[in-house]
């Protein structure tokens, strides 16, 4: 069972910048972000706290979600297997789509479902893997939560 991050790796990121660099057949967002740390914040014994923090940059208070250590390792863990069960459920798909087979929209629409849980499993495993066990909080408005994110270093 791995240990959450550390507090003292957490910054609160505001994005001081994004370019967008046009290509021949692509485009290309290039962010630039300001770090500043969560301060003398502790984790709490069990459960979540709440802390409200100001970023340094726009000076606005940004509520950050800090998860105790079991709570963190508990949804870590949580991510993890819904990634596999995902997983396993669009491969389940996938070759029920082929056994199937035929005409129809049926096989086809199950083969792309199957397809897009496989891809979408190793998305949900990975952020699994990454979870530090803190988060922005969701019940602050919008306009606050879009420029920020929590960061490890």
């Amino acid at each position: 069972m791995s240990m959450p991050v550390n507090v003292s790796q957490l910054y609160l990121g505001h994005r001081a910048s994004l370019t967008r660099t046009e290509g021949l057949r692509s485009t290309t967002y290039h962010s630039q972000w300001r770090l500043f740390p969560l301060g003398a914040a502790r984790r709490p014994e069990s459960g979540s706290v709440v802390l409200e923090t100001v970023c340094g940059h726009c000076h606005v208070p940004v509520k950050v979600v800090l998860d105790s250590g079991p709570t963190a390792v508990q949804k870590k863990q949580n991510r993890r297997t819904l990634g596999w069960i995902t997983l396993l459920a669009g491969v389940a798909l996938i070759v029920t789509a082929c056994l199937i087979g035929g005409g129809g929209a049926a096989p086809g629409l199950a083969g792309l479902t199957g397809l897009a849980a496989v891809i979408g499993s190793f998305g949900v495993r990975s952020a699994g893997r990454a979870y530090p066990g803190a988060a922005l909080d969701r019940n602050q408005p919008a306009d606050t939560r879009n420029p920020h994110r929590i960061f490890v270093r």
